[in-house]
């Protein structure tokens, strides 16, 4: 059966409900577009799809680069194992939330000083990109007497070829290669650092389940191999996420059931890695708990006409939802899920652009369209919004008004 973004949200009076009021009720209690809209509803019904799919010993986290939004992220904290922050902004937010520290991780290359001497005083676990944050590490440990926790982000040197964004082998940024992890384990041992395992994020936004099995099951591969040669416990083996969801049409969603019986099979492989107690195997998810829970919305403040082409333009645009305008001028840019959000189901149809105010033919959100006929006044709803939304869109551009984000 195809793909319908709808399917997460309820249908009322021919308008969108977002945990069971209309766009228009939401107006009436003040929560006016631009804004985003994050649902608790699919929220929770996400990570106990998870739950429920995943071995009950995988630890979750929520990557928060995915959607920093404060009160989104203190509702799933109550929801999953830690979290995963990638810079000083987001640890305070993680920290705020009132989680243990141990269950907070820091990644991301580049890491400054002064945030890993924070990581290192607040209990975070570091992942170490390179081996100049390791030699930091023992540097801020041994000043500190302090012992960091650990974990050494690998580069493997298997391809990820189904990701949408594809962040480890060959060449990268992230991680130390994994032909070069032997050489700094033996250092390591002799260091003020606290090793707890291993991390490995090969890529995101993936939708075909057998290439994140195969990530897995060679992540696990190359940790046993790399633990037979550390020759001392590990606690902990991230084996990444890169859990996709469906935007456009032709996408297919996850079979998360796969994923979940290719990783009860990997659990027992995973008990015959050294270590003195059981191995916290972590997944850590942004987009797969949080892209389809978000709505954005924007109104249509005019209608006009130019050679045959009818455009909707709206007090929104792309300094807000940067992705469904195509990231600044992708060249097979495709739609987002969009509807008139007050007349879903209307059988008078048009064939419409959306576009946003600023003074770019970039900020295009819809492009040849065939929704409900609108008029000024209507509201716009871009679904698949909750997750590299509006912290990822060029917010200032223009000086133009900024959106409210909601999570009801």
């Amino acid at each position: 059966m195809p793909y319908n973004p709808l399917d997460s949200f309820e249908i009322r009076d021919n308008a969108l409900c977002i945990s069971g009021k209309t766009i228009a009720e939401l107006d009436d209690s003040g929560i006016k577009p631009p804004c985003y809209i994050y649902s608790k509803l699919v929220v929770a019904e996400k990570i106990k799809l998870l739950r429920d799919t995943l071995p009950k010993s995988i630890k979750i986290h929520y990557s928060i680069k995915a959607n920093p939004f404060p009160a989104l992220v203190s509702f799933i904290t109550d929801n999953v194992d830690g979290l995963e922050v990638s810079s000083m902004a987001e640890m305070k937010i993680a920290l705020a939330t009132g989680i243990d520290s141990s269950s907070i991780c820091l990644t991301g290359p580049g890491k400054s000083y002064e945030e890993l001497e924070i990581a290192v005083k607040n209990d975070i676990v570091i992942s170490a990109e390179s081996s100049l944050e390791l030699h930091r590490l023992d540097e801020i440990g041994t000043e500190n007497m302090h012992k960091p926790s650990v974990l050494i982000r690998i580069n493997p040197n298997y391809t990820q070829k189904r990701a949408g964004m594809k962040m480890a082998s060959g060449s990268s940024q992230f991680g130390i290669d994994a032909e070069q992890v032997p050489e700094l384990l033996n250092w390591v041992k002799d260091s003020c650092i606290d090793l707890h395992g291993f991390h490995v994020y090969s890529g995101s936004q993936i939708l075909d389940a057998e290439a994140i099995n195969y990530s897995q099951k060679k992540t696990i591969g190359l940790v046993k191999k790399l633990t037979s040669v550390y020759n001392k416990p590990i606690k902990t083996i991230n084996v990444g996420g890169g859990f996709g969801i469906p935007y456009f049409t032709k996408h297919t969603p996850l079979d998360l059931n796969s994923v979940g019986k290719n990783m009860q099979e990997l659990l027992p492989i995973v008990e015959t890695i050294y270590s003195e107690q059981p191995i916290n195997t972590i997944v850590e998810l942004g987009r797969y708990i949080v892209g389809e829970s978000g709505i954005y919305i924007c109104k249509v403040v005019d209608k006009k006409i130019s050679r045959g082409k009818t455009y909707l333009i709206t007090n929104g645009g792309m300094h807000h939802q940067l992705a469904a305008s195509g990231n600044l001028g992708q060249r097979n840019r495709k739609n987002f899920p969009v509807y008139i959000a007050n007349k879903i189901n209307s059988p008078i149809k048009e064939l419409v652009n959306i576009v946003g105010k600023l003074c770019t033919p970039l900020d295009l959100l819809g492009d040849g369209l065939e929704l409900s006929k609108a008029k000024v006044g209507d509201n716009v709803a871009i679904l698949q919004s909750g997750a590299y939304g509006y912290t990822a869109s060029p917010i200032n551009f223009l000086s133009q008004p900024k959106a409210h984000e909601y999570l009801i």
